[in-house]
């Protein structure tokens, strides 16, 4: 068992000295029999200036803090004026909260770095008819990832029509939209799709073209693998 001293925390919070994962795992350990690690993490957050070990404390608040502590955990750091610290914490407050009425409040943020955290957070979430309208209105995003984000919630959720966003997305004049786009097909393993994906790896924007080929790989990779669930074209399984 570890005990909360300084220089387990400062091992813990080094990516250089512990991965991500380990870190995780340890702190998941030790919460278990010391429920105040919580509160070392946010003292620890108070005062740190170094921008990885505020991002690595906040991963690991967002592992160890109970439910009901989350909002006030994170509340702060989601009105933060350091824009990686607001990204993360708004990520993870999603996350840990599934809140998508809280999360209405980013569509058409001034950042949409935290929009399409927030976005990516709620993905895989149960479905709600808050959710869902929540996706529909982010899938709209003039934001590629931010709308990628959503339609791969979208087709969790098993939404028939996000087959036909991802398609406008495709053809978006915008070529970050299209990237994304093109990542979406492969994400979300859209085997229906790969005539459209084929035809982006023709694009004339040389990241479209990779993304493209990306998703050609990992539908040919699907195709190719006995028993392996993919999206069809109504968004459910088969």
């Amino acid at each position: 068992m570890h005990s909360l001293t300084g220089s387990w925390l400062n091992r813990l919070c080094d990516p250089v000295e512990t991965t991500l994962g380990e870190a995780v795992r340890q702190a998941l350990e030790v919460a278990r029999c010391h429920p105040e690690l919580v509160d070392v993490f946010l003292a620890r957050l108070r005062v740190e200036a170094e921008p990885f070990v505020v991002d690595r404390l906040l991963e690991l608040l967002g592992a160890v803090t109970p439910a009901e502590r989350i909002h006030d955990v994170l509340k702060p750091y989601v009105d933060s004026e350091d824009p990686r610290v607001r990204s993360k914490a708004s990520k993870l407050y999603a996350y840990a909260t599934g809140d998508a009425q809280w999360a209405t409040q980013f569509l058409g943020h001034d950042d949409p770095r935290v929009t399409a955290n927030v976005v990516e957070a709620l993905g895989g979430t149960q479905s709600t008819p808050e959710l869902k309208e929540f996706f529909w209105a982010a899938a709209g995003s003039p934001n590629g990832r931010v709308a990628g984000n959503a339609v791969i919630g979208l087709f969790q959720m098993g939404e028939a029509g996000a087959v036909d966003v991802l398609r406008r997305l495709c053809r978006d004049e915008a070529p970050n939209v299209r990237a994304s786009a093109a990542w979406v097909i492969g994400t979300v393993g859209w085997i229906e799709g790969m005539d459209v994906a084929l035809e982006m790896t023709k694009d004339p924007n040389p990241k479209v073209q990779r993304d493209a080929q990306q998703a050609v790989r990992r539908l040919q990779a699907l195709a190719g693998s006995p028993g392996t669930k993919v999206l069809n074209a109504g968004g459910g399984y088969r």
